[in-house]
């Protein structure tokens, strides 16, 4: 079960290995649970300056690496056709998402730091798991090390 996501990317060959690399399947675990208790009056500020409200937390995924941890977020910006925030800006945002906004609260949400923090950006709602093909969504990985997010490509 691959991932579908509408991209638009400045440059070609990044927007196939994205595309390419999101196409990787990833298999839940039975212990899959969705958190919605984030605060949904805090602010997130993102160097685009684009709007970026919480969506969900999905935890207990199964990925390459071990055990994820799946932070959605809405970023109606990104979306085509009038698409203000391009994936270059948008990547900076994930990273900056995860090191000062993610990392810091994650013991809130998992007991155990996971091997994998995976950050989502979508210009709709769409449910986890389901092809959206007319929905802009970008991806990002990071390995929690050391109280920072390091950047995993997909």
């Amino acid at each position: 079960m691959g991932r579908t996501v509408g991209y638009q990317g400045l440059h070609g060959l990044i927007g196939v290995a994205v595309c390419a690399a999101i196409l990787i399947p990833i298999v839940p675990s039975s212990g899959i649970s969705k958190d919605v208790g984030w605060d949904p009056e805090y602010e997130i500020e993102v160097p685009s300056g684009q709007e970026i409200t919480f969506l969900e937390i999905i935890r207990g995924e199964d990925s390459a690496v071990g055990t994820a941890i799946r932070y959605r977020f809405l970023a109606p910006a990104i979306g085509r056709p009038h698409q203000m925030v391009e994936f270059s800006q948008a990547e900076e945002d994930m990273s900056v998402i995860c090191q000062d906004y993610i990392l810091p609260r994650i013991d809130e949400v998992s007991d155990e730091l996971p091997d994998q923090i995976i950050v989502v950006l979508s210009d709709r709602p769409v449910e986890h798991g389901v092809m959206a093909p007319e929905a802009t969504q970008f991806f990002e990985a990071y390995r929690p090390v050391d109280g920072e997010c390091v950047w995993e490509g997909f």
